[in-house]
């Protein structure tokens, strides 16, 4: 089951400008975290296992302000992600 959480300051998840409000997914059967991740002009979503690190979408460039938060909640709804946050 995936479950979508805000992380805090202080987690390596934790980015201080992050385009998708700092959530994450958390799935708790396969110990697999997806989170997104700012790459210079760019951003992923990506995906870690471990010290496995799996590149779920990149998009090149600036994108428009708030759709990078919106993709993020599709894909939660595409994995049937329950949000922990009372938002999804």
């Amino acid at each position: 089951m995936w479950f979508v959480v805000q992380v805090v300051k202080g987690s390596k998840h934790f980015e201080q400008d992050s385009q998708v409000g700092n959530r994450v997914l958390v799935s708790d059967t396969t110990d697999m975290v997806i989170s997104g991740r700012a790459l210079g002009a760019g951003y992923r979503f990506e995906a870690r296992k471990g010290i496995e690190t799996f590149v779920v979408r990149d998009f090149s460039g600036p994108q428009p302000a708030g759709s990078l938060a919106i993709k993020f909640t599709t894909l939660a709804q595409q994995v049937g992600a329950m949000a922990l946050t009372g938002e999804a």
